[in-house]
């Protein structure tokens, strides 16, 4: 799992790096209103793709490992099931829109209605790397999450170059590349393994039973996960969500490159683990990754004040302490993630629905009422109430599976030295093979 871990990490490393260059440009060039343009648009979009999965693609992964012998079937009725929930999802998406975001303006929501063509190849998407995970071909997931910020990129650098870069040029633009990244892993999957449309109904009942277990926490939390940022669309203007989005982009940063980090194979790999290797592995990833995001974590927020003037021009001044209330929070959420995996592990998916919606509670609560008071600040508070009821949960639910508080708040700097001297091997024996020239 070290060597996962490594290569995982480097790859979210290179990620965030890309998407923070993204950020930088469309922050510089779009200026807070168009920042707050864009992300309203997209922000929508996301949420409408998640929303319709129905949990359908973490039960691809769950079901296709407990039983192997029918990886075909569930990835076969997936395909149908999947292409005729993503069409209701984009027409139902389409009539509601304009009366979500009927205080912002007729370009905006005429701009978050495009974007929202993307729900079908975005869901069909997710239950094809889904695929790729039980098949254990983590090389190939690991290339589409870097194909997708590249292709972003050049789409920018081009639009720049050619004097037509516009909230609207990049909507359209992403629309294209989500379909050819969707081509692409369809390519991917059918070389490893064919379809079967058969027991369409049977096969259906089991991804949907399972599905809708996972879906419970998973669509909760991801309303509490956007949850400031959709408030700020729904009643603060999309100059305050400009503002506030640079903020979360540099703070959420962080936990990005762990969750991604791991987030590619921990689920997978613990499933494949008997449960005394699964609660040790868990209660050591818990304490290494907690301890470091926080030192991280505070080193990022002593030169926030400093580095966010200056990459994206003092017009953002008011992200910094939002960008900090943020930070705090960054421990709990890579903490989060690690136990939500375990829990799903164990087959107490309602432990992660009951974090979640205690979480939206909360912080659905504190921020209605901070949002009219503070503002942006108000939302990331709020964020912050709401990472921190979620972790104490399901530390509290896993203590009752068997895990150990001492060793989940154990940090050994044994397993990082590991990982290091790995990385240091890997960096010379690359520098050591001979070249093509040679």
């Amino acid at each position: 799992m070290k060597k996962l871990f490594l290569s995982s990490l480097g790859i979210n490393i290179l990620v965030i790096a890309i998407n923070l260059v993204t950020g930088i440009l469309s922050a510089r060039y779009l200026g807070p209103e168009g920042r707050g343009e864009l992300a309203t648009a997209t922000r929508w979009s996301g949420l409408f793709t998640i929303l319709f999965t129905i949990g359908l693609p973490g039960a691809v992964i769950y079901l296709g490992k407990q039983f192997p012998e029918k990886q075909r079937e569930y990835f076969g009725v997936y395909l149908v099931i999947g292409a005729c929930i993503g069409l209701i999802g984009l027409l139902i998406g389409e009539c509601i829109l304009p009366n979500l975001l009927a205080n912002q303006s007729n370009k905006v929501i005429a701009l978050a209605q495009i974007s929202l063509i993307s729900l079908p190849f975005g869901l069909l998407s997710d239950g094809l790397i889904g695929t790729l995970q039980t098949k254990n071909m983590f090389g190939k997931v690991l290339a589409l999450r870097i194909m997708n910020p590249v292709g972003i990129l050049l789409m920018i650098c081009t639009l720049l170059l050619t004097n037509h870069y516009s909230v609207r040029s990049f909507v359209i633009c992403s629309l294209v590349w989500s379909l050819g990244l969707f081509l692409i892993s369809l390519m991917w999957v059918l070389n490893v393994i064919q379809p079967k449309v058969a027991n369409v109904l049977k096969t259906g009942r089991e991804l949907f039973g399972k599905g809708i277990q996972l879906y419970s926490g998973f669509i909760v939390g991801t309303f509490g996960n956007n949850l400031d940022q959709l408030l700020i669309s729904l009643f603060l203007t999309t100059y305050a969500l400009g503002i506030y989005t640079v903020s979360a982009s540099i703070a959420t940063m962080l936990p990005s490159i762990l969750v991604g980090a791991i987030g590619t194979y921990l689920f997978p790999k613990l499933m494949d683990m008997q449960k005394g290797e699964r609660q040790r592995q868990v209660e050591r990833i818990h304490g290494i990754l907690f301890y470091m995001t926080l030192f991280l974590a505070a080193i990022a927020s002593a030169l926030l004040p400093f580095a966010l003037p200056f990459v994206y021009g003092p017009e953002y001044n008011e992200s910094i302490l939002m960008g900090q209330i943020l930070l705090a929070s960054a421990p709990l959420n890579v903490a989060y993630v690690v136990m939500t995996n375990y829990i799903s592990t164990e087959g107490k998916f309602h432990f992660v629905t009951y974090a979640e919606l205690l979480g939206l509670v909360c912080g659905g609560t504190s921020a209605f009422i901070m949002l009219q008071w503070f503002g942006g600040i108000g939302a990331a508070l709020a964020i912050m109430i709401v990472s921190l009821v979620k972790w104490a949960f399901v530390i509290y639910k896993c203590t009752s599976l068997g895990l150990l508080w001492r060793r989940l708040f154990h940090f050994s700097l044994e397993p990082l030295k590991t990982m290091v001297a790995q990385a240091k091997q890997k960096v010379l024996r690359t520098r050591n093979q001979p070249s093509v020239t040679d």
